[in-house]
């Protein structure tokens, strides 16, 4: 049997301390190469999934990111489609009532995602993300769930560190600016979130890539800033 994997940035491959969601898939990562401090691999022998993947490869050699978003969206949609349920493949039963919980339509989670990416610095609530969804909080974040896996507020974070690693590798910000930048409060609670998720500090992960990191003065932030995270 032929399987076919591919290093990505563990965006959305680490658990979550004390949860006990073990059937839970990795189904988004960030879209950039793996790095030493940091690689998870997606296998599958699906001849579509593999196909992605090949094609998800190329658009990161060819630092296409937007392309290389969009392919591992398709592989999570596949990769949900391929999952065995009762009474369709978009729909999971429930482990408690026995009700089945159809995944939020694609076209939902794109408008989802791209309100998250487009207020990364802002602080995001459940209800905010529920309203662009059209949709309760309660059916929303079950049906978010169902789609990737995911808990709005995990896919979140995820969400802030990906965009942090692309500041890190693409730019001079200093830590705590990125910090800002990706609507964390505090630069301790960023450097805590995205070891947690990336496998190495923020510092870690700039000098593993070579890149320049500019020293601050200081790192405590304004007493007048805005609770992000």
């Amino acid at each position: 049997m032929s399987v076919q994997t591919c290093n990505l940035q563990p965006m959305f491959a680490q658990p979550v301390s004390g949860r006990n969601d073990a059937d839970d898939k990795v189904v988004f990562a960030k879209g950039l190469p793996a790095l030493p401090c940091a690689s998870h691999e997606i296998e599958s022998d699906d001849d579509v999934i593999r196909s992605l993947l090949h094609a998800m490869k190329v658009a990161l050699q060819g630092n296409d990111r937007q392309s290389a978003d969009a392919l591992q969206l398709a592989i999570a949609v596949r990769q949900f489609g391929l999952r065995p349920a009762h009474g369709g493949a978009a729909a999971v039963r429930s482990s408690t009532n026995g009700r089945h919980i159809q995944a939020l339509q694609k076209w939902r989670l794109k408008r989802v995602v791209d309100y998250i990416d487009a207020r990364i610095s802002s602080r995001i609530t459940l209800a905010d993300l529920a309203a662009v969804a059209g949709l309760s909080r309660m059916h929303f974040a079950s049906q978010f769930r169902v789609a990737t896996g995911l808990r709005p507020h995990e896919f979140l974070l995820r969400r802030r560190v990906r965009r942090a690693e692309e500041l890190i590798r693409e730019t001079t910000m200093t830590i705590v600016e990125i910090a800002l930048a990706v609507g964390f409060q505090t630069q301790a609670h960023f450097t805590t979130v995205f070891k947690r998720f990336a496998g190495c500090t923020p510092r870690r992960w700039r000098s593993i890539n070579d890149l320049p990191a500019l020293t601050s003065g200081s790192l405590s932030l304004p007493t007048s800033f805005e609770k992000r995270a």
